[in-house]
């Protein structure tokens, strides 16, 4: 099966749709009170109707509308994040903004694809290298500024009175926070636009698509504990860093 081709036509298909998507609020979800709104569900359709077309036997893991099997004993697994930064593109701001998706079998990435919505670049890995519109990613160890640019879980609610102290700890003379982060953010590790990400709380794998793409540039990526990362449907912490010495900081702040 060609999972380049099929995660392009997902991830063309699911721009597309936000480009004229309606994106009222729905509901708000979660403990977090994340949103949810018409966009994402428009969007997710969107990508889970070409994998249904597809004729492939699959384990579809969705943010919005969780686990469908299609087909008969389905091998692969497809982690869907269909916009990342619901509440940024509610109010038109889709800079932060992304559609994602993963193809993973037995914990091994297959193919790992990230949009991004605000300049229509897609960023996607095969089960070797890391590209960006279709170009592979020549990557480099080296940070490009006199600081490390991180970017991290976006905190709000009750994120902001667990999570700031430990925000602050990775805030140091040599390192920029960039207070949100998520698969493109992740992606951008790749070309240089980042250094690291930090995910300080447990999130679900369709937040890790770009990570995927990240480690196959060349990036080392663990929990934030320390443990190898794992491709699985389980909620992990992650720290996605350009080289060992920025995760060697981020480490050693968040475990201090």
């Amino acid at each position: 099966m060609d999972f380049i081709a099929l995660g392009k036509q997902c991830i063309s298909g699911a721009m597309k749709t936000l480009e004229k998507s309606s994106v009222g609020i729905i509901q708000f979800k979660g403990p977090t009170k994340n949103i949810q709104t018409e966009a994402d569900l428009e969007a997710e359709e969107t990508i889970v109707s070409i994998l249904r077309k597809s004729g492939q036997n699959l384990l579809i893991v969705a943010e919005e509308s969780g686990i469908t099997k299609v087909g008969e004993n389905p091998e692969i697994e497809v982690y869907i994040d269909p916009v990342d930064g619901s509440s940024y593109f509610l109010v038109g701001n889709k800079r932060l903004c992304s559609t994602s998706l993963m193809f993973v079998q037995r914990g091994k990435v297959l193919a790992s694809f990230v949009g991004d919505l605000i300049t229509g670049d897609m960023y996607y890995c095969d089960g070797e290298f890391a590209y960006i519109n279709d170009q592979k990613i020549v990557f480099t160890t080296e940070k490009k500024g006199e600081r490390y640019m991180v970017a991290t879980y976006a905190p709000k609610g009750q994120r902001i009175k667990e999570e700031l102290p430990k925000l602050a700890d990775i805030a140091q003379e040599e390192i920029l926070v960039f207070n949100n982060s998520g698969p493109l953010e992740q992606a951008m590790i790749a070309t240089g636009q980042f250094d690291a990400v930090v995910d300080l709380l447990p999130v679900d794998l369709w937040d890790y698509c770009g990570t995927a793409i990240a480690q196959k540039a060349g990036s080392i990526v663990t929990t934030r504990e320390g443990t190898p990362f794992r491709y699985e449907n389980i909620q992990q912490t992650c720290i996605t860093a350009r080289n060992s010495e920025i995760h060697r900081i981020l480490f050693d702040a968040l475990n201090r």
